[in-house]
């Protein structure tokens, strides 16, 4: 346990890594590695579907495909551009243009850029049980290398979900950046059903092309997509009220927990893992309309020093007031969920709709683990920002996960972060 909870610190990172080729870009506030790799694994899960892949596994190799940059950093796309020019204006005119290297040039920088990225895998995985570790590299390297359909589908996926965030962030006017991550998606899709979603991409952005087939499924996939972006902007709300400045968002929040629930789950052996995943990819999402909430929230005064005596305990609320406050907040957040999914196949709505309520009302196994490890999560980064930020406590952090825990697994983790931090 110790060595899972070291992992999972490393892997927080992430978190607070933004992506290199947005910095180069001059992008204020650029997405994280750990936000991409949610957009990418919603987009996995919600494509890969419909090509009949193995759903558990796409989400495994989305989450386990960046895990390298702990120890490496994030190797932006210009790793092609051997040397960068200092000067920002000489650079930001190179970087207009994706790199026009030989095969001999690109195979060479492929692999250093590989050499480097296991050797800091591998030290990032070292202290992790033998099974974990193989699972993790294996499917690495079936991203890295194309070794399984889902690592080749999922390494399309990453091309496709940084050109939609290039268009978020770029707009689609500017030709020279449009070509730009036109070209390096373009450079490796290959797959039937993502040509086709590039097709409604281009269609939804830069207007109908020729002969345009229309996919309406297809379409109100990419809609879908687009919505929960903003969850990658959208911080945490608890951490605001607490003074935390840039904190984690809730995108990022759901990084830390299905990753926790990967390697917390690998422990119980009956909970499907599949479900596992999928439940805490979709816990979060009605934010995207409703906002972040807290419990706090309805009686957090706006003066900060009466805000900060409030925030030091954890509220004691009776078990009526419990009942009332949980069925006020799930109609809300089930009529945005209803709004967000409104679009999507029935039978897809359906599957996301029901990981949420299942979740919301902890009522299988998975749903009741999940429960745990969400506070755990929580805990977890509250605790390392009370190593970082000076006067911010997480004691009522631990009053909510000993609220929640009881699972053998949850409580010796929690022995376990009691023996790292207190």
């Amino acid at each position: 346990m110790e060595n899972i909870l070291n992992f999972l610190i490393k892997a927080n990172k992430l978190k607070e890594m933004p992506r290199t080729g947005w910095i180069l870009m001059e992008v204020k506030n650029p997405e994280t590695v750990a936000e991409h790799i949610f957009g990418m694994a919603f987009t996995a899960w919600l494509l890969g579907k419909k090509r009949n892949l193995n759903i558990e596994k796409l989400i495994k190799i989305t989450f386990t495909h960046d895990l390298c940059e702990v120890y490496a950093g994030d190797i932006t796309p210009f790793f092609y551009y051997p040397r960068l020019p200092k000067g920002k204006e000489e650079r930001k005119k190179m970087l207009l243009k994706w790199a026009r290297l030989s095969k001999k040039e690109k195979k060479k920088i492929s692999r250093e850029k590989f050499k480097r990225e296991k050797r800091a895998l591998l030290k990032l995985l070292k202290p992790l049980h033998p099974s974990l570790k193989k699972e993790i590299f294996s499917l690495w390297l079936s991203y890295e290398k194309g070794f399984l359909k889902e690592g080749k589908f999922v390494r399309q996926i990453n091309r496709i979900e940084t050109l939609l965030q290039s268009i978020d962030y770029f707009g689609t006017k500017d030709v020279k950046t449009r070509t730009n991550w036109w070209e390096w998606t373009e450079e490796i899709v290959d797959d039937p059903l993502l040509l086709e979603f590039l097709e409604i991409i281009q269609n939804r952005f830069y207007g109908k092309t020729p002969g345009h087939r229309k996919n309406i499924e297809l379409e109100n996939i990419l809609d879908f997509i687009w919505e929960i972006q903003k969850l990658k902007k959208m911080y945490r709300k608890y951490w605001l009220v607490s003074g935390i400045k840039n904190p984690g968002t809730v995108a990022g929040h759901i990084f830390s927990v299905v990753l926790m629930n990967w390697l917390l789950g690998s422990e119980k052996k009956k909970l499907n893992m599949e479900k596992l995943f999928k439940m805490a990819l979709c816990h979060e999402l009605s934010a995207v309309y409703t906002g972040d909430t807290i419990p706090y929230l309805q009686r957090l005064p706006k003066d900060k020093k009466k805000r900060k005596e409030i925030l030091k305990k954890w509220p004691r609320l009776s078990k009526k007031e419990k009942m009332r406050r949980f069925l006020r907040e799930y109609k809300e957040e089930k009529r945005a969920l209803g709004k967000l999914t409104l679009k999507l196949d029935k039978r897809l709505k359906k599957e996301i709709v029901q990981c949420w309520d299942e979740y919301r009302k902890a009522k299988s196994p998975e749903a009741l683990f999940l429960n745990q490890v969400n506070s755990l999560a929580v805990l977890l980064q509250g605790l390392q920002y009370q190593k970082k930020y000076k006067g911010y406590l997480a004691v009522p952090l631990w009053e909510w996960a000993f609220e929640k825990c009881d699972d053998p697994v949850t409580l010796e983790f929690m022995k376990e972060l009691h023996r790292k931090f207190r």
